[in-house]
């Protein structure tokens, strides 16, 4: 057994990352990833994340059985296969600072237009599912930063009632999910202890699922919209902070 001094925080995250998926279809890494990263090694918090996180889409998809819509996301997948050998080429020749800098630039401001009640009037994000599968997949393997782009096309579909929105957030991420998650046992990344650390986590992941969906069958369609914006931006305000983190870092 792990010491309960790391054992009940990790437990806790477990938990919040569960709850905040759960409320709006999206987040858990958020949540989870850098407060994991304090507390485990980063071989140990990354495969733990890829181990979880089908397990979080898989619960939502069972609540919104009725609302999946395979052909939304059909594009979006093909774009992030391709996506993903990609990142690995701009791991090693495009500069992170301006990659995550400007991604969360946009995505703060985007989300500040959206919370102020207007809707931003970019039809590529409604329209070029490939494409920003592709970057999803492009920014995943270098960053770990995969669903922006995606969540940002669901959101831009303001038509779309929030079952069908956060399903087809489910249904991406679950699916991509998988793919990282056969590529990680592909490469033995998942070790005794990883799977330990798992077997632990996925009761408290389950239950904070599982109360998030029935906070969310109380929320109407304008909390779940303002919802998603509020992530989204905390989303654009963390990438700053990495941004600046390796400036920082930089010059040291």
């Amino acid at each position: 057994m792990p010491p309960l001094e790391l054992l009940l925080p990790i437990l806790g995250i477990a938990f919040l990352a569960g709850l905040v998926q759960g409320l709006s279809g999206f987040g858990s890494g958020l949540v989870a990833a850098p407060l994991l990263a304090l507390l485990l090694p980063l071989d140990t918090a990354v495969p733990l994340m890829t181990l979880l996180s089908p397990l979080i889409s898989l619960q939502n998809l069972i609540h919104l059985r009725q609302a999946i819509c395979f052909d939304r996301v059909t594009l979006l997948l093909a774009g992030y296969v391709v996506g993903t050998p990609l990142g690995l080429y701009l791991l090693t020749r495009a500069p992170a600072t301006l990659m995550l800098g400007t991604l969360g630039i946009f995505l703060t401001s985007y989300a500040l237009v959206s919370l102020t009640g207007r809707q931003p009037q970019a039809r590529w994000l409604r329209e070029w599912r490939f494409a920003l599968g592709l970057v999803s997949g492009a920014l995943g393997s270098a960053y770990s930063t995969s669903g922006p782009p995606v969540i940002l096309h669901v959101a831009a579909h303001p038509e779309w009632e929030p079952n069908q929105q956060k399903a087809t957030l489910a249904l991406f991420l679950g699916l991509s999910n998988l793919i990282t998650l056969v590529a990680f046992g592909l490469a033995n990344l998942y070790s005794g202890e990883i799977v330990a650390w798992f077997l632990w986590a996925f009761p408290l992941l389950a239950t904070g699922t599982q109360i998030g969906i029935l906070l969310y069958q109380r929320m109407g369609p304008h909390d779940y919209r303002r919802l998603t914006f509020s992530l989204i931006l905390a989303m654009g305000i963390l990438l700053l902070w990495r941004a600046i983190s390796l400036i920082l870092r930089m010059n040291l």
